[in-house]
């Protein structure tokens, strides 16, 4: 397959680098999606519930969990409901729930969404003992109903529990020893420490990478992930990325040596872990809330890099925060807008194209209105920034490939940028 691209200008706010009204949300965002103050959530009962005989089992008793409630159809067909923590909200529905039999079976499971449509197709976790992990087996192919937005797909059923999923399991109690089992962490430049607390006293972590001495004057890249809990693609793309950046290379070395890099791995820990189709415990979607900082997680990100703006010895210089969503899409800042760098994200998204030339991208830019974390870096900053979007059925090998690719080029690109300002100043 050849390379294709498309380039969407979306000319109603590209008119002026400033909108000129109020931002109220994005097309597919609900009503009053930028008042981010707490919002009632319905958590969910966490139960194991046991239906027909001989018994099927259904459990949301883990972390990342999501299901509501289950029905016997007939004796082969099982109805999940899966609703959200609020609403409204983003069609985003997250599902995941353990399943068993007494006996040994083939099951029917239709997957119901009040007031949603089906999104993921649903993968089939596996226990591996060695790994003390759930680890993808296959996707299912599901039956899509246009009329309801259900789905259904048919699973063999025994003693032995599995994991049906709408990605894979990501959650904050595993993210240390995933960061370690990738070579990130376990390095003398890298360091990862508690920045805060979410809504409900998860940690919120933050890493920082560099070999870069502390009386040496340093740009500084800020990374940040999992705003969104279903967004799994973005969130392993930035993991990629991140060992990338701890690689024993000469590359990673250099830019090490040079840059400061400020990540945040999972900054919605509670929603990721409650199973949450996009809000934070405060009933909120995170990246609408870079504006007014209701919410504890945007707030922690906020209090530990707006201090660099008068810090002598680091100057922020780019910024990237990782997404997923139905097809791979880079959401730059507007050519138009005048960044200090300027223009970063088109200098390297030039890279990522030429380089991945059989994965389909769109770009669409925007202007800086919308109270979202990368125009929070522009406003706060003057940088550029970019929110990165993985397409969520991206393949392991495409993801590795592309993610690997556009970090190498990424380091390159501001390795390039920070020497021409330096030359400059």
């Amino acid at each position: 397959m050849y390379k294709y691209f498309q380039v969407i200008i979306v000319s109603l706010i590209l008119f002026s680098c400033k909108s000129t009204e109020e931002f109220t949300g994005f097309s597919y965002d609900p009503p009053d999606v930028t008042n981010t103050t707490d919002k009632i959530i319905q958590k969910q009962a966490r139960r194991t519930i046991g239906v027909d005989s001989p018994k099927v089992w259904i459990s949301n008793e883990f972390e990342g969990a999501r299901v509501n409630d289950v029905y016997a159809y007939d004796d082969s067909t099982y109805e999940v409901f899966i609703a959200p923590e609020n609403s409204p909200i983003n069609n985003s529905p997250w599902y995941a729930f353990k399943i068993w039999s007494d006996t040994v079976r083939m099951a029917k499971i239709r997957l119901n969404y009040p007031d949603a449509t089906h999104r993921y197709v649903p993968k089939l976790q596996s226990w591996v003992q060695t790994d003390s992990t759930w680890k993808e087996q296959m996707e299912l192919p599901v039956r899509y109903d246009t009329a309801t937005g259900a789905a259904t797909f048919d699973i063999l059923l025994a003693p032995d529990p599995i994991i049906i999923s709408g990605q894979p399991l990501h959650t904050s109690s595993d993210l240390i020893s995933r960061l370690t089992h990738r070579g990130v962490l376990g390095n003398s430049f890298a360091e990862i420490k508690k920045a805060g607390e979410s809504k409900l006293g998860r940690p919120v972590w933050e890493m920082e990478i560099t070999e870069v001495k502390p009386d040496q004057k340093a740009p500084v890249l800020a990374i940040v992930s999992r705003q969104h809990p279903p967004e799994v693609t973005g969130y392993l793309a930035s993991l990629i990325f991140l060992e990338e950046l701890t690689a024993e290379n000469d590359l990673a070395r250099k830019f090490r040596e040079t840059f400061v890099v400020k990540v945040f791995p999972m900054l919605n820990p509670d929603g990721v872990d409650m199973g949450h189709w996009r809000h934070n415990a405060g009933g909120v979607d995170l990246n609408r809330d870079w504006e007014n900082f209701n919410q504890p997680e945007t707030r922690v990100v906020k209090e530990a890099l707006e201090p660099l703006k008068d810090s002598e010895l680091r100057q922020m210089f780019y910024a990237i925060d990782f997404h997923s969503t139905n097809e791979n899409i880079f959401y730059p800042i507007n050519e138009e807008v005048k960044t200090n760098p300027d223009n970063i994200t088109q200098q390297w998204v030039e890279h990522v194209l030429a380089e991945n030339e059989e994965v389909e991208f769109s770009i669409e830019p925007f202007d800086t209105s919308s109270p979202i974390a990368k125009n929070w870096f522009y406003h706060t900053f003057g940088i550029d920034a970019l929110t990165y979007e993985v397409d969520d059925r991206i393949s392991e090998k495409e993801l590795e490939q592309v993610s690997r690719s556009a970090a190498k080029s990424l380091m390159k690109v501001l390795l390039e940028n920070w020497d021409k300002t330096s030359v400059e100043n």
